[in-house]
């Protein structure tokens, strides 16, 4: 009997809802994409009401079913932070809570996901963890309304979805997020996180420059195909980052265990698109 999953993401200006199901002993197909023009900037002020009702109703038809929630935010707060190694789920939460103490200003205001770096040893006594703080709201009220008509599965930035999606690939996967208000390289392979960096930017101008620098200073960039998601990540900024660094970026890549249902995939083709993907295939298999 195949199972469902629902996963929505929710950018700054566009979201995108997503259904898959299981298909066959290890396969996904997508049975349903929808991606609205509504993002993060239409939960604040007068318009927060007539977001969250569109936001909501991506999910009508599929009240009641497991619902896997990935929010992109304006800005990244990570922290390098050395946690004891093999620490149990609860012990780690509560290390990100003193870390967000000693870090933030009001860290009541912030959530956070956190995952260890690959390279730590058997026998050493701490790890090496990317913490990732990011404001709550709007997230934290539209995940409770949410939550009023769906079991939640998962609640996140784009991180630990990116993170176990390497899982699905030979090699290392190396992702360039160019969004209007920052600019993230992330690298991974084989569901461990490599590299992380993350550069707030101003204007497209910043972000042309940021991208650059990263491209070039990481050699990892050079062992294969750069997939470049985001707003910016148009032909124009892909054509100029290639030149600049002779680096081959790609559209994000979808597992290919994961299929689409007819006319469904002309509909996911958005980076918006495929981090709801992502999210409902780690909502799965975790």
């Amino acid at each position: 009997m195949s199972k469902s999953q629902l996963a929505c993401a929710i950018g700054s200006t566009e979201s995108a809802f997503v259904r898959i199901k299981t298909s066959g002993s290890d396969g996904y197909i997508i049975t349903a994409c929808k991606t609205i023009p509504v993002g993060t900037n239409d939960l604040e002020g007068k318009k927060t009401a007539r977001g969250l009702k569109k936001l909501l109703s991506l999910t009508e038809e599929w009240k009641d079913e497991a619902l896997a929630l990935c929010f992109c935010p304006e800005a990244y707060f990570p922290l390098n932070a050395y946690f004891p190694s093999n620490a149990a789920r609860k012990a780690c939460e509560e290390q990100c809570r003193i870390e967000a103490a000693h870090f933030l200003n009001r860290p009541e205001e912030y959530l956070h996901d956190h995952t260890a770096y690959s390279g730590c040893r058997n026998g050493e006594k701490l790890e090496k963890h990317l913490v990732l703080f990011y404001r709550a709201e709007p997230f934290t009220t539209l995940s409770a309304k949410f939550a009023e008509r769906h079991t939640i599965s998962f609640c996140g930035s784009p991180l630990l979805p990116s993170v176990h999606r390497s899982r699905c690939f030979e090699g290392a996967t190396t992702l360039l997020d160019l969004e209007k208000s920052h600019v993230v390289l992330t690298v991974m392979e084989n569901g461990q996180l490599e590299y992380f960096n993350f550069h707030r930017v101003k204007n497209r101008k910043e972000a042309e420059y940021f991208a650059i620098h990263e491209l070039q200073s990481n050699p990892l960039c050079r062992n294969g195909d750069v997939q470049a998601t985001g707003p910016l990540a148009d032909r124009a900024m892909t054509s100029l980052l290639e030149k600049e660094t002779l680096c081959n970026l790609v559209p994000p890549a979808i597992p290919k265990k994961v299929e689409f249902a007819e006319k469904e995939s002309s509909a996911c083709r958005s980076s918006t698109a495929s981090k709801a993907i992502i999210t409902a295939l780690m909502a799965f298999e975790n």
